[in-house]
């Protein structure tokens, strides 16, 4: 495995739809909050975060296909998401480590649904700062607020 920052003159089609199927089988894997209908709804946005976050990093196998990613704003993770077939294999904690050690990350956001990624993010240092009943587009989705300590 191997990880690379993705330039955005190299987020074409193919490499968006790949990563967006990460996003879906994680989302479908982790979000269980979610209905099918929710994350069809959501499925635009994140297509749109993947062309236009700044910092985009993607690991790969060894025969160069996408397995996770996560993706940086300023000092914010706004997204980290693993293909369910690399679950605890350690690629959460790498990309993590990367954010926080090389793009000084020290701020992410967590769905308070998702009690597995809030154990994630506390493991790395993070603590909760505030909460919101409704997640970003006003969805009923209340999102925890973490800072990095």
């Amino acid at each position: 495995m191997y990880l690379k920052e993705i330039d955005y003159s190299l987020r074409n089609e193919t490499v968006i739809n790949k990563l967006t199927i990460i996003w879906q089988k994680s989302v479908e894997a982790t979000h269980l909050f979610l209905s099918p209908q929710d994350i069809k709804d959501i499925l635009p946005q994140v297509v749109i975060g993947l062309k236009q976050i700044p910092i985009l990093l993607v690991s790969f196998t060894d025969d160069d296909e996408p397995i996770g990613f996560a993706g940086i704003a300023e000092q914010k993770l706004e997204m980290l998401f693993i293909s369910p077939d690399y679950f605890n294999h350690g690629l959460g904690y790498k990309l993590i480590s990367i954010a926080i050690n090389d793009y000084h990350i020290i701020y992410v956001d967590v769905n308070e649904q998702n009690p597995h990624a809030l154990k994630f993010y506390q493991r790395q240092g993070f603590v909760i700062f505030n909460r919101s009943d409704l997640d970003s587009a006003n969805r009923p989705f209340p999102i925890l607020y973490l800072k990095k300590c």
